[in-house]
């Protein structure tokens, strides 16, 4: 066997030797519970994402994706967002496969990343998984195209992990923000828009 022709199984051989394993301990589950595979073959053409797709965003991002919720929403929204969605995922899994690409970067340098349809499936995978969201958020509309991906799981929050907290919530007190953080030089002859609120006076007296 050649070096190129062992290689073409680089990119997914690993998670194809899970999928084997997988699969083969959900059909004895099957088999034990009573519940028909057939059952759980329709349930999966009902909007349940591919393994094409789970590789591919696996491949794309470099990130072990692993919310399984969160990979249907990203698979079912960007399918109905673009109906041609599903063959561009089955047609590009099929040629990063056939290609032997191992990481990103081979894509990258490959005549495959110029040409315009592939880079548009490349770009919807990275915006769902990055970004936490599918579609086009409207600015100045009540309604929009965004479907919830995840928020926590946004892999825009990994380079600054252990860093700064992802914001769920306030960091501080009230106003915390109004005041520079200590030690830094406060810039002189600067009006502060904003003082920060302070309690009021009750104008109730007791009686």
């Amino acid at each position: 066997m050649n070096k190129r022709a062992a290689s073409k199984t680089g990119a997914f051989a690993a998670i194809r030797r899970r999928d084997l394993l997988v699969g083969i301990g959900v059909v004895a589950l099957l088999a034990g519970s009573g519940i028909a595979l057939e059952t759980s073959i329709a349930a999966a053409d009902s909007g349940a994402p591919p393994v094409a797709f789970i590789q591919l965003s696996q491949f794309i991002t470099g990130a072990d994706l692993t919310d399984g919720p969160a990979m249907a929403r990203a698979w079912t929204q960007l399918s109905a967002l673009d109906t041609g969605f599903p063959a561009a995922v089955a047609h590009l899994h099929s040629a990063v496969a056939s290609a032997g690409f191992k990481a990103m970067a081979d894509f990258l340098a490959s005549p495959l990343a110029k040409d315009a349809a592939v880079l548009k499936t490349v770009s919807a995978i990275t915006a769902a998984w990055y970004l936490g969201y599918t579609g086009t958020p409207g600015s100045l509309t009540m309604t929009d195209n965004t479907g919830f991906v995840t928020y926590t799981g946004a892999l825009m929050w990994r380079p600054t992990a252990g860093l700064m907290v992802i914001p769920t919530y306030s960091l501080g007190a009230t106003n915390y923000w109004v005041d520079p953080p200590a030690g830094t030089a406060i810039p002189k002859n600067i009006k502060r828009d904003w003082t920060g609120s302070t309690p009021r006076a009750s104008s109730h007296k007791d009686a």
